[in-house]
């Protein structure tokens, strides 16, 4: 396995239910929603009509020579009085990997789309966020010797492309690892990899390399699947820090939304941490399963963005603001549940991250946060969904200034329910219901709003032969 397996897949496990993947599903709609709070303002609320056209999709096909694993998931939304211009939001994860040798040299093309905030201490309108995509593609060497021992070689071109902040970047990265099968499904490898970041934007941005080597351990049974890595990581950066983005970092730490970049003087040669990862993952009945993920790294925001995952709701909420381009020493962890039955389907995650940025220790974060899904086929037409999220962010040591609109300590919880029904092989109608609140500790952007869309679509069932290869 080489060492871009871990980003080239996807960790989109709460879209389909354990041991259900289906080869290929779609569906599309369109509606109308209503919203008592458009602005997500603490006051004066404004309630607007929006039209809604939306789709998601996954692909899971695999043959000889081709590998693709894809989610999307997105709504053009149009706000009939004008309180916004008409926007796209969504996500998109996909890999696909090509043999152009089988078994020996895979040629990779990896995509994430989706947004981000702008301003990471106000709530997220459509005034208030940014498309985001990251790509990478290149060629897999694998070597066998011997039959049981391997060695994998991989290259990579990557490009980072931010619709507003000014973080913009060509990426060149190697990976080389050598490895043993010790088992039928397990193996041992030392790995190393380097990167080369070069930005478009070197007056905001500095270049730097990161570079990392660590052991690695994988056991895939019947029931059990577990990674194990551990080693370190480097990134030589020289020149001075700038503080990119979109905030001005005081020389008391005072961060003020919406101010122009200005470069801290100071000079980091390299930073170094530790690089830790387990994940594991446990079939612990026909119906259930149950994941475990934690770690420790040093990262960026774009490498951040393209790991994103999915949690328990089945779709990414907007990535938080990239306010600097610089590394960051991350520690992560994560645990969730799935129950897949018959007419029920339960999903229960949590996460918990925290974010050091060497030298501007106002830009530290934690996000901690949990989410839920049940869902239930009431009758033949009729099936009905709860679900829930709830996410708190605190900048410990950021104070906004006297004239900012924002809060640096918040937590959204957001509960909502649908009801569904289904005719024939494909029409569906959908009502959507969901209230948001956004709670404030330190700030003053905290509001509620409730939303409800009604939509008409079509969403095909699989064919009796699609069904078999579940």
């Amino acid at each position: 396995m080489t060492a871009f397996d871990q980003a080239g897949q996807l960790n989109n496990w709460a879209l389909t239910p354990a041991d259900r993947v289906q080869p290929f599903t779609y569906g599309v709609d369109a509606g109308v929603g209503e919203t008592d709070n458009v602005s997500l303002m603490p006051t004066d609320k404004v309630s607007q009509t929006i039209a809604t056209v939306d789709t998601d999709f996954t692909v899971h096909e695999r043959s000889r020579l081709l590998d693709v694993n894809a989610v999307g998931d997105f709504s053009y939304l149009d706000y009939l009085q004008n309180a916004y211009g008409p926007q796209l939001i969504g996500r998109f994860d996909g890999v696909g990997n090509l043999a152009i040798v089988p078994g020996r040299l895979i040629w990779t093309l990896k995509d994430d789309f989706g947004q981000a905030a702008v301003d990471p201490y106000a709530p997220v309108t459509p005034n208030n966020m940014e498309y985001v995509n990251y790509i990478t593609t290149g060629p897999d060497l694998t070597l066998r010797l011997g039959g049981i021992d391997f060695i994998d070689v991989s290259a990579r071109y990557a490009r980072a492309q931010y619709q507003t902040s000014p973080f913009n970047s060509n990426r060149l990265l190697g990976s080389v690892v050598f490895g043993r099968d010790i088992s039928a499904g397990a193996a041992v490898s030392l790995n190393a990899n380097t990167e080369r970041v070069l930005f478009d934007n070197t007056v905001v941005n500095t270049d730097f390399e990161r570079s990392s080597g660590f052991g690695r351990y994988e056991v895939h049974g019947a029931r059990t699947d577990f990674v194990g890595e551990l080693g370190a990581t480097v990134v030589n950066q020289s020149g001075a820090s700038p503080a990119s983005g979109l905030v001005n970092v005081g020389s008391v730490g005072v961060v003020t939304p919406g101010a122009a970049p200005v470069a801290v003087s100071q000079t980091k040669d390299s930073t170094s941490g530790p690089l830790a990862k387990l994940e594991l993952t446990r079939k612990v009945s026909a119906s259930a399963k149950v994941f475990l993920t934690a770690g420790r790294d040093v990262t960026d925001s774009s490498s951040s963005f393209a790991a994103q995952s999915t949690g328990a709701v089945g779709v990414n909420t907007i990535t938080p603001a990239a306010l600097t381009s610089d590394t960051f020493r991350t520690t992560y962890a994560s645990a969730g549940w799935q129950y897949a039955l018959n007419r029920t389907t339960l999903t229960l995650s949590g996460r918990w991250e925290k974010d050091i940025y060497p030298g501007l220790s106002a830009l530290d974060v934690t996000f901690p946060g949990a989410a839920f899904t049940v869902e239930r086929r009431l009758t033949h037409a009729f099936t009905a969904q709860l679900m829930g999220r709830w996410n708190k962010t605190d900048y410990p040591r950021a104070v906004l200034g006297p004239q900012a609109f924002g809060s640096t300590e918040y937590a959204e919880t957001v509960l909502g329910a649908s009801l569904t029904w289904r005719h024939a092989r494909g029409l569906e109608i959908r009502l959507r219901c969901s209230h948001d609140s956004y709670m404030v500790s330190n700030g003053n952007t905290g509001y509620h709003e409730t939303r409800a869309f009604l939509t008409v679509g079509y969403r095909p069932t699989l064919a009796p032969a699609a069904e078999n290869l579940q």
